[in-house]
């Protein structure tokens, strides 16, 4: 804002908006404060009954997994009570020597997310070697490996999509953190639903926070899991975040088929070496998961096939970052979210098409009926009109001997027939050898012709 004055009286104010742009202060987003409650062992105890096998709910990477009420019932949350964890004895400064459990709390006191599954709080046991129990948001419905495995009705086409886009994101929201967060433990087992049946991902106990350049400082030998860990990642030198992206391909090619990363009943056992050749063939819907067949849109088959393959490259450098897997599988999920709409219409367009060609059945079938009639008529009409004619047509036979009305003048000798039109019957002269007409009929003329009006 400026000032146009003259004297000290009269000022005018003027609108700068160049200098009132750059003087307008940034807005910070305030980070959101995450709080981790420290809970005690008698508290858990109490809530788990003891760890009873009826709040077993499973068994993890690091330990098992037992259901807790907490607050008098206000919260229910699930106790990850993780297994014992030897320290390395090598003397290195370098090296990681965290256990699960303290990695998992380390990492989710900085990332917090509805596409993962957050921490609540911890315990420390002081009686069994201070041993950590992490308290973790409770889903209710299972992993997706129970719902694409085990479950009697499987997931269809669109709550598959709606899955993959969710596990995307949360991997995105790992690899955008500051520092950079990378799982290295991706599969189907470590997808958990919660109660609205959305894909949150959990385990974060062999995540790894930091730039690449710390994470390799740690001198972390590579882990994950048999059939979705990275080829490449070889040494600790070779992971970043594209070990994600891979492990996400071949969970994605999972999704789609419908059968494990390793499954020893195929040949190829693994689902890369399976998969792969037909994508490259165009063979899309021979990966399909046949439990619920090829989507209505082709279309979608295709491009979840082509964004698991280039996942799953064996070149770290050709394979996309999650960022742009998030974007591609929005435009994949638009596609699976519209067949509803267009199914109505090809319906409608299917019952048209089948009315539209019933009616040109129809009309074929009035056509042939109306012209088999008109054949008929016509014969018919042909008939009647030379019965017509033929009644029509006299001779000066019969006219001389039936004195009937004459159509035709003829001349014989001295007799002479004219038109009743003409003249009375009276005025026909008929010469007295009538015999003679009968015995020569060629005499007789015959020709159509028209009847005209009596005149007066």
């Amino acid at each position: 804002m400026g000032y146009l004055s003259c004297n000290a009286e009269s000022a005018i104010a003027t609108c700068d908006t160049y200098n009132w742009d750059l003087r307008k202060k940034k807005k910070t987003k305030n980070k959101r404060i995450i709080c981790i409650r420290e809970f005690s062992f008698h508290d858990l105890t109490t809530a788990t009954n003891s760890f009873s096998a009826d709040c077993f709910l499973g068994k993890g990477s690091h330990g098992s997994v037992y259901k807790a009420v907490l607050d008098d019932g206000k919260l229910v949350a699930a106790v990850k009570k993780t297994t014992f964890f030897n320290r390395p004895s090598v003397n290195c400064t370098n090296c990681s020597t965290t256990s699960p459990a303290e990695n998992e709390i380390e990492i989710l006191s900085w990332v917090q997310s509805p596409r993962l599954v957050n921490l609540i709080g911890f315990c420390v046991d002081y009686k069994h070697g201070n041993k950590k129990l992490l308290v973790v948001e409770y889903m209710p419905n299972g992993s997706l490996y129970d719902l694409l495995h085990s479950a009697s009705r499987p997931p269809g086409w669109s709550t598959r999509v709606r899955f993959a886009l969710q596990i995307a994101k949360a991997i995105r929201t790992l690899h955008s953190s500051n520092p950079p967060v990378i799982h290295r433990d991706v599969k189907s087992s470590n997808i958990l639903i919660d109660e609205n049946h959305n894909a949150r991902l959990s385990d974060f106990g062999l995540a790894l926070r930091g730039h690449v350049e710390d994470v390799k400082i740690k001198c972390t030998p590579p882990a994950g899991t048999l059939g979705y860990l990275d080829p490449r990642y070889l040494a600790p030198a070779d992971l970043s975040t594209k070990s994600d992206v891979f492990s996400f391909g071949i969970l994605l090619l999972e999704i789609i088929s419908g059968r494990n990363a390793i499954d020893l009943n195929y040949s190829p056992p693994s689902v890369v070496d399976w998969a792969v050749p037909m994508i490259k063939h165009g063979d899309f819907g021979g990966i399909c998961d046949r439990r619920i067949g090829p989507p209505p849109d082709p279309s979608v088959i295709r491009q979840l096939a082509v964004l698991a393959a280039r996942c799953v490259r064996s070149s770290v450098e050709k394979r996309p970052e999650i960022s742009e897997v998030v974007e591609y599988l929005k435009v994949v999920r638009k596609r699976v979210q519209s067949p509803r709409i267009w199914s109505n219409i090809q319906r409608r367009v299917r019952c048209a098409e089948k009315s539209s060609a019933q009616q040109v059945v129809e009309m074929k079938r009035q056509v042939l009926d109306a012209s088999e009639e008109v054949v008929k008529t016509s014969s018919n009409s042909r008939v009647s009109r030379v019965g017509s004619r033929r009644s029509r047509r006299v001779s000066s036979v019969s006219g001389a001997e039936y004195g009937s009305s004459a159509t035709t003048t003829c001349t014989a000798g001295d007799r002479v027939m004219r038109s009743k039109s003409i003249g009375s019957v009276s005025e026909m002269r008929v010469g007295p050898e009538v015999a003679l007409v009968r015995r020569r009929p060629g005499v007789a003329v015959k020709m159509p012709v028209m009847r005209l009006s009596k005149s007066r």
